[in-house]
């Protein structure tokens, strides 16, 4: 199959092999930094300083959506569907970008690509974490096991986004609380498992004296003996 790069069409023209040459190499460039950390100053909020996980995928969309008539910003926000990509409920944009999308299938290409990396570098992460959690325990009790598994699922289970503003292209998450945020880094894991763990210790310690506290109170009622 072609390549992405490759396909990569401007106003139904073939890239230039300069303009291939950047894509591929600022592609390479990007997702070896996508593990780097990332300051979006606010969750949700896509800014220049993150890096850009696809310069290809901006540098089509930045000479494409004025022909179509898609004005960004506002950004566009794009999530995968049945058949392709497409925007998100209630955009007016959608039509227009779904037209753009069936004269340039490399676009969607790239978009395939930017997501499938972005969310693979995520999955590393995770397991990153969790792996050395499991090491620096010396393989962990049953019970944090547990913890992890549920650590894990918890974490997995986030929908995904690809946002485009006209200057860059990130992928997001949607965090239950913070809403859309960049995608979690080896740090981010790390700080969340550790606070995740503080809490899961925190309430087991908390269990575990609640019901020291009750059997020491059975000692002292006249006719109950002493739990054994």
């Amino acid at each position: 199959m072609a390549t992405i790069n490759s396909q990569l069409k401007i106003n139904n023209v073939p890239a230039s092999s300069a303009a291939k040459v950047y894509a591929r190499s600022s592609n390479e460039i990007a997702f070896n930094n996508l593990m780097a950390a990332r300051n979006s100053g606010v969750d949700g909020i896509v800014s220049s300083i993150r890096p850009d996980v696809s310069p290809a995928l901006t540098m089509a969309l930045n000479s494409l959506v004025g022909n179509y008539g898609i004005k960004v910003p506002p950004k566009m926000r794009i999530f995968t569907a049945k058949k392709g990509f497409t925007l998100e409920e209630g955009d007016e944009r959608t039509e227009a970008f779904g037209n753009l999308l069936k004269d340039h299938p490399g676009v969607g290409e790239l978009l395939t690509q930017a997501q499938t990396e972005a969310v693979n570098a995520r999955e590393l992460a995770l397991n990153t974490v969790l792996e050395e959690f499991m090491h620096s325990s010396g393989g962990a009790s049953y019970d944090a096991r547990g913890f992890l598994t549920e650590f894990r699922e918890d974490q997995e289970s986030r929908p995904i986004s690809i946002v485009y503003d006209g200057n860059t292209t990130q992928v997001e998450e949607l965090d239950a609380i913070k809403g859309w945020r960049p995608l979690k880094t080896t740090s981010d894991f790390g700080s969340d498992l550790q606070a995740a763990y503080d809490r899961y210790m925190i309430t087991g310690s908390a269990i575990e004296h609640a019901e020291n506290k009750r059997r020491n109170s059975l000692t002292r009622l006249p006719g109950i003996a002493k739990p054994s």
